[in-house]
């Protein structure tokens, strides 16, 4: 009885001591979670294909709307998960480094690792072989992490309509604490190319077939032409981190193969591509270019805030094609006038001044289909995207800000000795059309 008794004993108090002592976690090799620093404890690793780089979304008067990169953004083959695999660092140096394949994409997963309490780096990537990285010679720990690894150039081809099979390439880096009571840590990676969806609508009042179309500045598919990590700004977005000599130009999207494809009036079209991180160069913001049978149509899409395209955005752009063009034709005039050469591509509006003093710029409204020029039109406004140097009058490029005189259809202004540019928004106004429709106009004084 008394040999019973201390056996109950024993093995009640082995019980309580497991039940102290004992890992949240099911998995029998678990080391059991420490209370000081240099103990390991494990943990849950929660990683998740980022929803946006960007946590706005706006839309401007013409049409372009950030948005969310969510699953249902993210339907397609390649957008998430094929495989994935964390890198522990601690103290400078690699503690582990822990990997997943997937039979089938995922757009989220958990992986259970032992890590010592204390400050911990996470590199987390997604769709990339630690082979891609310099990663594949470690193979006991710790380890040194290479040299630079930081600041990293990795080689994304991120222009394309269609998606390479092992998916995009996604990364990130997070520090976080890890305490006895911390017991997950939710990570997130970030695609490494951006997402553009444009939804076209036909209102020429005629049908036409889109061929292609054209965004200009974008970063080229090339070895080593981003950062391997993503870098974000002082309010925590991220932002384009782009190779110094990495080489651009615009790239071009074909629609529908050489006849294109073929849009009513008044009925819609949706295409989508994909990007690298790019940043707008001349003018200052991105212009899209639509090549219809119909000639090429240049709508001034951007406007300030898109002056970058940053890795993973989803950009979704409305686009209405119209049949009216703006012209501008410089006015000639005795005294201190000066005269800007004019430079159109499409609805691209540039004018280069040489010299300083006033000018005088004539409005001229068109139909396209004819070529006819049309009176039945009203200036709703003009406005300042961007001014290098900025500051208005008497600090940006004029020494008076242009505006609209309505009697004779005249832009006025006084071009200053300062050298520099200034983007501008016309928006004008058809008689019997129920939108304003606007235009860009970049001035620059050489």
């Amino acid at each position: 009885m008394t040999h019973a008794k201390n056996i109950f004993t024993y093995m009640l108090a082995l019980f309580s001591m497991l039940a102290m002592t004992g890992c949240s976690f099911e998995d029998d090799n678990a080391d059991c979670q420490g209370n000081g620093e240099g103990e390991k404890m494990q943990v849950e690793l929660r990683l998740t294909a980022s929803a946006n780089s960007l946590t706005r979304s706006y839309s401007t008067s013409d049409g372009v709307t950030r948005a969310s990169w969510v699953d249902t953004n993210a339907a397609l083959e390649g957008e998430m998960m094929h495989n994935c695999f964390v890198v522990i660092v601690q103290d400078g140096k690699i503690q582990s480094i822990v990997q997943r394949d997937f039979t089938e994409e995922v757009d989220q997963t958990e992986i259970k690792a032992k890590v010592n309490l204390g400050s911990t780096t996470f590199y987390s990537f997604a769709n990339i072989q630690p082979s891609e990285i310099g990663l594949a010679s470690i193979n006991s720990f710790p380890a040194d992490l290479p040299t630079g690894f930081d600041d990293k150039y990795y080689q994304v081809n991120g222009n394309t309509t269609t998606l390479d099979v092992k998916g995009i390439p996604m990364s990130n880096k997070q520090t976080v604490n890890i305490t006895d009571k911390k017991q997950s840590v939710d990570l997130e990676v970030i695609r490494m190319m951006a997402k553009v969806e444009l939804n076209f609508t036909n209102d020429t009042g005629y049908d036409l077939s889109i061929k292609s179309v054209k965004l200009t500045d974008i970063t080229d598919n090339a070895p080593n032409n981003v950062s391997l990590l993503p870098m974000k700004d002082a309010s925590g977005n991220v932002v384009p981190n782009i190779n110094a000599s990495a080489t651009y130009k615009d790239y071009e999207v074909m629609i529908g193969g050489m006849s294109g494809t073929k849009v009513a009036n008044g009925s819609k079209l949706q295409t989508t591509f994909y990007v690298n991180e790019s940043v707008a160069r001349n003018p200052k913001y991105f212009v899209l270019s639509i090549n219809t049978d119909k000639g090429t149509v240049t709508q001034r899409i951007a406007m300030t805030e898109w002056s970058k395209i940053a890795r993973n955005d989803y950009l979704v752009i409305p686009v209405k094609l119209v049949d009216y063009r703006i012209e501008l034709e410089p006015q000639v005039f005795t005294g201190i006038g000066v005269i800007p050469e004019l430079n159109y591509d499409g609805d691209r509006i540039t004018a280069t001044f040489k010299s300083y003093g006033e000018f005088h710029l004539k409005l001229h409204v068109y139909k396209r289909s004819d070529n006819t020029e049309l009176t039945n039109w009203t200036f709703k406004s003009i406005r300042t995207l961007e001014a290098d140097p900025a500051g208005g009058e008497g600090t940006s490029i004029y020494d008076e800000e242009p505006y609209f005189e309505k009697r004779t259809k005249t832009f006025e202004g006084y071009i200053s000795p300062r050298k520099g540019y200034a983007i501008h928004e016309i928006n004008v106004q058809i008689d019997g059309v129920g939108y304003v429709i606007p235009y860009r106009l970049q001035i620059i004084k050489d």
